[in-house]
């Protein structure tokens, strides 16, 4: 009645799955999967946007879960070799909620499923009302990519919010459906004058010094009092990690809150 044999394309679903009982149903992982530790001696199978078709195919999966327009392509040749696909779109940080649930009624375990997000909802509250007690919310300006400068999607700009910053290009990060749509120029990025960057380059080790080196940047706050951090690429990840990530995120943006008030 339920898949009993699901490969994980997706490197933010075992984490859930776990949560919800359900991690020894898993016969195949992405390269990119952080946690649970559990999870990480499960067979590797692809990376993100590509994968071995064949190793795919050896797991014998009932279903295989993928995420974003990235993904496209791998799920396509799944869907032909006749592979029952879930195919996730997450944007905004609710969507994990949603995922969740999905998820939990697939592998028939819908209580776990909204008792994890009530355990999620609870400690995103916590971290909420503590970014409220803040003096003022710093700019924060999330790098995604370098070559063009892409904005974070969705949920990172809703974190960022969350943890008590303010996104200088939360328009673009939450009206845009994909990458090309949240590019930006370098001069925005000057204009807007960010007090903090956080940037994970999708798997790419981030570079600050030519992040520093960028015509112009050296006027911008955030260079200026060096405060430019590489992050986790779990923060593109749109999972239970996220939670984890917010608090984080919170207590370097309020030290910088409260530092200058």
């Amino acid at each position: 009645m339920y898949p009993e044999r699901i490969v994980c394309l997706a490197a933010e679903i075992p984490a859930i799955l776990y949560e919800l009982g359900a991690l020894d149903r898993v016969v195949g992982i992405s390269a990119y999967t952080t946690r649970p530790p559990e999870a990480l001696n499960i067979p590797k199978v692809s990376g993100f946007q590509n994968g071995s078709i064949k190793r795919i195919l050896d797991t014998k999966p009932d279903v295989a879960i993928l995420t974003s327009a990235v993904q496209n392509g791998l799920a396509a040749e799944l869907g032909k070799a006749g592979v029952t696909v879930i195919h996730l779109y997450p944007q905004r940080l609710q969507d994990l909620f949603s995922t969740i649930t999905l998820l939990g009624n697939i592998v028939g375990a819908p209580d776990k499923a909204s008792a994890l997000n009530e355990r999620l909802e609870t400690a995103i509250d916590a971290v909420r009302r503590e970014a409220n007690r803040l003096p003022r919310r710093p700019r924060v300006y999330f790098e995604e990519w370098m070559d063009p400068l892409i904005t974070g999607i969705g949920w990172v700009s809703d974190v960022i919010e969350l943890a008590g910053g303010e996104d200088v290009f939360r328009t673009k990060a939450t009206g845009g459906l994909s990458a090309s749509e949240r590019i930006i120029q370098p001069e925005e990025v000057i204009a807007a004058d960010p007090e903090i960057v956080f940037a994970s380059w999708c798997g790419k080790p981030f570079r600050q010094e030519e992040f520093y080196a960028r015509p112009g940047f050296s006027q911008i706050s955030a260079v200026h009092k060096d405060r430019v951090y590489e992050w986790s690429g779990e923060i593109l990840q749109c999972g239970p990690m996220l939670v984890d990530t917010l608090a984080s995120l919170h207590q370097v943006i309020a030290k910088v809150a409260r530092s200058e008030h």
